[in-house]
């Protein structure tokens, strides 16, 4: 029963996101005038990753999985996910590139390789091969290694982050299980209750200090509360979740068990992504690293208090979205 209503959530879930983002879609189609073919390979191409990264997020679907990929079929699970959505957004419009489809097949089979060739001796703890998976990562990411491979109708570099989270979410599930990852999309009230107590903490400090350290202007740009909406499932989705997958998921686990100490591990990982934003103009941009490792403190204390992801997710996209809407910076 557990596992059938697993599905079934995630199944719901998939067809409400399917039909926002069907709407999306013909927004931007008709916005630059484009064809059918090539409309439907980049809708398709979106929705297969979606489903690829939000899968592991529902526990007994993943558990399904995981009875019918036996380990050694489970690199070759991460290349599908890699290629086949390429490939269906290439055969739609016509903008296939073979340096392209490297990369996608390289990161996802390098990532797996590294815990199959070299498995982990001790799967709570953070271990050289995390290391190696999280520098990997994080040069991906500050590299643009993924920019110009999904380029119709324009840079559609979402593509890039829902390709991540895909593929690190099932290598930390299946490959490499990461213990408590928190990657379940379950909101509870317990959830929630962090994610909005921990925005006001961080807000009670941020915004004078922001303000008062000229990082940011006061400037609301109010669309409307569907603009907001839609601002606030995108920045979710596209960013605040790969972000907190990675940080907070991977590295704020292994490194507090590794450090004996959730204090010192919450810590260091605020700090590293703190450090994260140093290129953001004008580098480096101290008051950007400032402020984002506070954010990261608050941003692992609902993650560790609400018992999954969701609530450091919904927390970190809360803080995105309040400032592109009423702010700017300074």
């Amino acid at each position: 029963m557990q596992r059938v209503s697993g599905v079934q959530r995630f199944t719901s879930t998939l067809a409400v996101l399917a039909a926002v983002f069907a709407f999306i879609a013909y927004e931007y189609a008709r916005r630059y005038a484009l064809p059918l073919k090539p409309a439907a390979g980049v809708y398709l191409c979106f929705m297969l990753l979606l489903a690829a990264a939000l899968a592991p997020g529902f526990p007994s679907l993943g558990a399904q999985f995981g009875d019918v990929l036996p380990p050694k079929r489970r690199i070759l699970f991460l290349v599908t996910v890699g290629s086949v959505p390429y490939l269906l957004y290439a055969a739609g419009t016509g903008d296939f590139r073979w340096a392209g489809l490297v990369k996608l097949l390289a990161i996802a089979a390098g990532l797996a390789a590294i815990y199959t060739r070299f498995p982990v001796r001790h799967v709570d703890r953070f271990n050289a091969q995390d290391a190696c998976v999280a520098v990997a990562l994080i040069g991906i990411v500050l590299s643009g290694q993924l920019r110009g491979i999904w380029n119709i109708p324009l840079n559609l570099d979402f593509m890039g982050r829902l390709f991540l989270v895909a593929v690190s979410s099932w290598c930390w599930f299946f490959v490499r299980n990461v213990p408590r990852l928190g990657y379940e999309f379950r909101f509870s009230t317990q959830v929630i209750k962090q994610a909005v107590l921990n925005f006001a903490y961080f807000a009670a400090i941020a915004m004078p200090a922001s303000l008062a350290m000229h990082f940011t202007a006061w400037n609301p740009r109010w669309r409307g509360s569907g603009s907001f909406c839609l601002d606030y499932l995108e920045i979710f989705l596209f960013v605040a979740l790969l972000e907190e997958l990675f940080f907070r998921g991977f590295l704020q686990t292994l490194l507090s068990k590794t450090l004996g100490s959730w204090v010192a591990g919450q810590l260091l990982v605020a700090f590293l992504f703190g450090l994260f934003h140093i290129l953001h103009h004008p580098f480096p941009n101290w008051r950007y690293v400032a402020l984002a490792s506070v954010a990261g403190w608050f941003y692992g204390s609902a993650f560790r208090n609400g018992g999954n992801l969701m609530a450091s997710t919904l927390m970190h996209a809360a803080v995105d979205t309040v400032w592109r809407t009423w702010f700017t910076a300074g």
